[in-house]
């Protein structure tokens, strides 16, 4: 069964500048990401000044929207819970839901630059997914 969290794993990143050492970074991780190859306008747009999804249940939406300690992406919403900070990376225990069901994930990521994160999974560090920042 897929899980309601997978799209958000990604945005976990951004939720790892809750913690008190990388809070000052959080203002800065706001916003709007999405994965390479995908056009930040087709996916997202602003209205009344907030950006949102285009087509939030887009079966081809790639996009996660970071506000405050939420991560939104096309199918669920996630609250990040706990945050860890290691050597080279963060990890973070988000809590995601859908329509119909919950589930707690763990992910790892690494910042790159303002504008790029990377998640990855720690157990097989080698396969990893970047998101890039959407300027609109």
């Amino acid at each position: 069964m897929k899980s309601p969290a997978r799209p958000f794993m990604g945005a976990l990143a951004l939720m790892g500048m809750l913690s008190p050492a990388l809070g000052a970074s959080m203002e800065a991780l706001q916003g709007a990401w999405t994965m390479p190859g995908t056009d930040c306008a087709a996916t997202f747009e602003k209205q009344g000044g907030k950006i949102r999804f285009r087509d939030r249940i887009a079966s081809t939406t790639t996009g996660i929207i970071v506000s405050g300690s939420k991560v939104l992406g096309p199918q669920a919403t996630c609250t990040a819970q706990s945050i860890h900070t290691g050597k080279d990376h963060v990890s973070a225990y988000l809590n995601c839901a859908d329509a119909i069901m919950f589930s707690g994930v763990s992910v790892s990521f690494r910042i790159i630059d303002q504008d790029t994160f990377e998640r990855f999974d720690s157990q097989f560090p080698e396969v990893s997914v970047r998101y890039h920042r959407c300027k609109l």
